[in-house]
């Protein structure tokens, strides 16, 4: 430990130096404690920072957004944009479909709509097949009806528009 080394003056008399000591010790353990953990850290979490552009904006219509929708039956659908038309896909053509789409949309977000009370499994293995069919991006969109079921006196509406 530190000590202090009085010169002349009151012998009773309170020190006034910190024991600086103590205090590097504690901060260099900290220092090592930061550098190892740090790397683990950054792994596991990947930040893509957007570059700025210097081209002109193009006056290009922007592609509309690609939803996967799962109703209630455990039907697909793919609908493009807000607006577009849910088109019905049977599960078994799903991959195939995926990948058909996959040449304009694997760089894109790809949204995912399910129903409120469909089976959490259904969600995951489609959501498995869209990463294993090489889509990048894919989110879970905020399903309006889920909303509705907290008030009991909500009629609930169809997810997706029967077809």
């Amino acid at each position: 430990m530190g000590a202090s080394v009085k010169t002349g003056g009151d012998e009773n008399a309170p020190v006034a130096e910190i024991n600086v000591t103590p205090l590097v010790d504690v901060m260099l353990v900290l220092l090592i404690i930061f550098m190892v953990s740090m790397p683990a850290m950054m792994n596991q979490l990947s930040i893509e920072i957007p570059k700025k552009s210097n081209t002109p904006q193009s006056n290009e219509k922007p592609k509309p957004t690609m939803y996967v929708l799962v109703d209630d039956a455990g039907s697909y659908y793919f609908q493009f944009g807000l607006d577009g038309v849910p088109e019905p896909v049977l599960f078994e053509e799903l991959p195939s479909k995926l990948i058909a789409k996959a040449e304009e949309y694997s760089k894109e977000l790809v949204y995912v709509k399910a129903a409120p009370r469909i089976d959490y499994g259904r969600v995951v293995t489609l959501i498995e097949t869209m990463g294993k069919t090489g889509y990048a991006k894919v989110a879970l969109d905020k399903n309006e009806t889920a909303a509705q079921l907290d008030d009991p006196n909500a009629v609930p509406v169809e997810a997706v528009p029967p077809a």
